[in-house]
This record gives C-alpha cells, sequence and structure tokens, in this order.
C-alpha cells in the first residue's frame, strides 16, 4: 500500500518534463512461423472497416504503473540470423548503456584501422571491415507506450484492453510537445493522466495505391492525422464498462472546469475562486486517483518488461556470442563458411545460406503551488 501511495504522489504531482525520461537528452548508440505478440495493439489500416481505407481508433496513452520515469519505453534492437534462422536481441543502449557486446563487436570493425599500403607508419580506415559491419549489424529503433483501448470497430473485441503500443514519431512528438512545451507561456498537459489524460484519436492512413510499387502501401503508413483530444477522458474498466460512476465524473468534470476557469481568468478575484474550487475537490480527487492508481497495477503490465530491455537468458547471450564470434571474424553466421583472405583474386563469394526464419520471440520493438495535482 505504501508504494501505490508514493506512486500516487508522483502521478498527482506530475511534471512530464522532470519525470519521464524521454524528455533527457541521452545519446546511445516456433516452429518457422513468426510469433505475433498479443499484448501489441496494432493500427494497420490493412485491417480498416472504414469506407475510407483509414484505422481509426480511440486510445488512452498512459504513465507506466510500475516505474512512472520510463513510461516512454525506448528499445533498440539487433535483427540477427544464424545457422539456427532468425533472432532478436533487445540492446543494453536502449537504457542508454554502451557495454551491449553486440555494440561493441559493431565498433569494433566500424572503427577497425589497417597500415596505409602507401605509407606504412600511417594507420586508415579498414574499408573492408567497415563494408562488413554494414551489411551485417541490423539495428533497429522504436518507443513503446502502455495504452488502453477506448473505441475500436476495427478489433471491438480489444475495447477496454491494456496494451503497449509502438508510438510512432509523429504522435510522440505531438505528446513530447504538448507534455513539455518549449513556450513556458503554454500549460503543460497531462496527456499520460490516468483521470484528466485526453484520448488519442488514431487516424492511421495507409501509403499510397501504385500498381509499379504495391509495397508502398503498407511501407509508407501515415501518423500525421493521429492527435489528442482536448476534454480528460478517464480510463474504463477492461470490459468497456465505466471504472467512475456519474457522481464521480461530475467530481473529475468539476475540477477540470476549476482549473479552466483559474487558467482563464481574467481577474485575479476569479483565479483566486478557481483556485479555492480545486482546493476543495483535492481530496476526493486524491481518492479518484488511488481507484484509477490499483486498477491499473491489477489489469496492466509493465511495458519495461514488455518491450524494454531486460538481462538476457543464458540461451540468448551464448546464441549471440556465437553469432558476434563468427561476424567479428568475418565469417558468415549462416553457413559459417569463412572469408577468402584479402587480395586473393579467386576469392569464393559467400553470403548467408537461405533459412526459414524462428520464431520470434520478442515482437515486430506547471503544477500550482501548494498542490499535489496534475494541474
Amino acid at each position: 500500500m505504501a508504494q501505490t501511495q508514493e506512486f500516487i504522489d508522483e502521478v498527482m504531482g506530475f511534471d512530464p518534463s522532470t519525470v519521464v525520461t524521454a524528455f533527457e537528452e541521452t545519446n546511445p548508440e516456433n516452429g518457422g512461423k513468426k510469433y505475433v505478440n498479443p499484448n501489441i495493439y496494432k493500427t494497420n489500416p490493412a485491417n480498416s472497416v472504414s469506407e475510407d481505407g483509414h484505422y481509426h481508433s480511440k486510445v488512452r496513452v498512459l504513465l507506466n504503473p510500475y516505474d512512472i520515469k520510463r513510461s516512454i519505453v525506448h528499445q533498440v534492437r539487433y535483427n540477427m540470423r544464424d545457422d539456427k534462422g532468425f533472432f532478436t536481441a533487445i540492446s543494453l543502449l536502449s537504457v542508454g548503456n554502451k557495454e551491449c557486446p553486440i555494440f561493441k563487436g559493431w565498433k569494433s570493425l566500424w572503427f577497425a584501422k589497417i597500415a596505409n599500403p602507401e605509407d606504412p607508419k600511417q594507420m586508415i580506415e579498414d574499408t573492408e571491415k567497415k563494408e562488413w559491419a554494414k551489411s551485417h549489424f541490423d539495428k533497429n529503433e522504436s518507443d513503446w507506450v502502455l495504452v488502453q483501448i477506448i473505441e475500436d470497430e476495427n478489433q471491438p473485441e480489444l475495447v477496454g484492453q491494456f496494451k503497449v503500443m509502438k508510438i510512432a514519431k509523429a504522435i510522440l512528438n505531438r505528446l513530447l510537445a504538448k507534455m513539455n512545451p518549449s513556450d513556458p507561456k503554454k500549460q503543460k498537459q497531462p496527456l499520460m493522466d490516468y483521470i484528466f489524460g485526453p484520448v488519442l484519436d488514431m487516424d492511421v492512413a495507409p501509403g499510397p495505391d501504385d500498381p509499379n510499387q504495391p509495397e508502398r502501401k503498407q511501407r509508407e503508413i501515415s501518423y500525421d492525422l493521429c492527435d489528442f483530444d482536448t476534454d480528460p477522458t478517464p480510463i474504463i474498466k477492461v470490459d468497456g464498462t465505466p471504472l467512475f460512476s456519474d457522481d464521480e465524473i461530475e467530481i473529475i468534470d468539476e475540477y477540470n472546469t476549476a482549473n479552466n476557469d483559474m487558467v482563464k481568468a481574467k481577474t485575479a478575484a476569479k483565479a483566486e475562486a478557481a483556485k479555492a474550487k480545486k482546493a476543495e475537490l483535492a481530496p476526493q480527487v486524491r481518492e479518484l486517483y488511488a481507484k484509477a492508481v490499483e486498477y491499473v497495477k491489477t489489469c496492466a503490465f509493465d511495458p519495461i518488461v514488455e518491450c524494454g530491455y531486460t538481462p538476457w537468458s543464458p540461451e540468448l547471450t551464448t546464441r549471440v556470442q556465437a553469432w558476434l564470434d563468427k561476424v567479428t571474424a568475418m565469417i558468415e553466421p549462416a553457413n559459417a563458411a569463412p572469408v577468402a583472405a584479402r587480395g586473393s583474386e579467386d576469392a569464393p563469394v559467400t553470403t548467408a545460406a537461405p533459412a526459414a526464419p524462428a520464431a520470434d520471440t520478442t515482437f515486430d520493438a506547471g503544477a500550482d503551488a501548494g498542490t499535489d495535482l496534475p494541474f
């Protein structure tokens, strides 16, 4: 219970610019069937039931109930292939740690030096190793958030469920700009708040119909039309019904109205009256936060565990190291055929042997003075 109260204190004193680490600047570098993680929410226009072909839905982007400071989970994943097939590993780079063995293996090739044939005393870039590294290290970066589906006619069975969603760059930029605006005169918006956060209107457009390049329809999916609403939309139950009663919703609306009145007040007297109304409602709102936090922690999972870095299993560690041993020795990891010595005119061409992918066991990865409420 103490941990829950501590979390409520964090939520109710929410300041996105200080508690969400995404605002911190970092520079980190089975069976032949693809595994589909059921905890991932996908909004592919190919599954749209709308006449316009867009994927329309409404979701709530939420704070991580297990670690509020890591509510936006960054993922750096390496895709690899060996003689057993395709596999992936989420890198330590995800948390800004450059001790990732894969990253270090890449550096050993990318920054390799050799003696200059024209001047042996001078070291120059080893272009062969650099090209090898470029063709063998496949790194993918993405950001993930916890969401609750509020409306979705395309997948109605998902309404109310908590999922993780890869957040597109266009949406992430909007979220960061609204939660932590560069203009100090603009109010920070608690978009990920369980009670006062608004819905994110998903309007995901397919790429263009191009007969010459049909792959563009999937490859050029656009999230530019997605945006956040303005009205608070509290979380709901996993069965799609309201979590809060009508009376509780009225308290939420009154508190939100008082906040808006305070922000827009033309006179000091009106601002003070609105502030007093907020102070009057604050204890009741705090109780609603306790209810929301307990519900989310009961029904949702930790997005860090789902899509962030966690220590590798012994099996994955062994497999990654075996792959690195071959790649850093410039041996094709899928067929173990060595590259011929430098300068050999009849060097054999070696390529990775075709292999059916093995199961991918990861997945496609200003508060008011004197109050502790989000605004």
